[in-house]
């Protein structure tokens, strides 16, 4: 299985590139979101979701400049009725903006992505809204340096400083989300992680306390 590919960039078509590894031309599907990121250097650098089935025996490579970006990919293909193929063609936005998409359960923006309608989006909500706020943080720690609404004293540090214990470093990265990205008023967020965390205390990871927030809004 090929799972990474190094090499001189051949050719660029629309949808697609080859790339000469070890002198071999390697043929590799690229969701538009990697089209767009495709370095412009002759040497360049595939993470790859290998893709062959007994339906379709003949492999297909689909490439993607970032590891983070193949991880979500392969969550995305998990959804009933979204293939590789469907997937590949969703990848219109960055990962991190669809993401934060899914975890508010905006099926409006999703179905304004090609090849995703009204059903398509709503298998895709129901199976991975708690599920890509590993994804959707990235964009959070991207623009970790500009100004932001802080969060509230309970959520930070001495003298409003960025908190160093584990556990509340965690709520305030998790309140960033709700509030900036996914809508949720201050107050209401910070309810919303008291709540979950009370239900269900020793959370450690982002992604277990979103599941966490959604199960409990459900």
């Amino acid at each position: 299985m090929i799972a990474l590919l190094r090499g001189r960039l051949r050719q660029r078509l629309e949808d697609r590139a080859v790339v000469e590894c070890g002198g071999v031309g390697y043929e590799v599907l690229l969701p538009p979101v990697a089209m767009k990121q495709l370095p412009s250097e002759d040497e360049i650098e595939l993470s790859i979701h290998y893709h062959a089935t007994r339906d379709q025996p003949r492999p297909v490579l689909i490439g993607f400049v970032s590891d983070l970006d193949r991880e979500f990919f392969e969550k995305l293909i998990t959804v009933k009725d979204i293939g590789p193929l469907a997937a590949s063609r969703a990848l219109a936005v960055p990962v991190p903006e669809l993401a934060a998409a899914i975890a508010r359960g905006d099926e409006a923006y999703l179905r304004r992505l090609p090849g995703i309608g009204p059903q398509k989006a709503k298998n895709i909500v129901a199976q991975l809204q708690g599920k890509v706020a590993k994804f959707a943080l990235a964009r959070e720690a991207a623009g970790a340096g500009q100004t932001a609404e802080a969060p509230p004293a309970h959520l930070r540090g001495p003298a409003g400083t960025v908190p160093t214990d584990p556990a509340d470093e965690l709520r305030s990265l998790v309140w960033d989300v709700l509030v900036k990205q996914l809508g949720h008023r201050p107050g209401e967020a910070s309810q919303l992680i008291t709540d979950a965390l009370e239900r269900r205390p020793g959370i450690e990871t982002a992604e277990a306390l979103f599941d966490e927030i959604y199960r409990g809004s459900k």
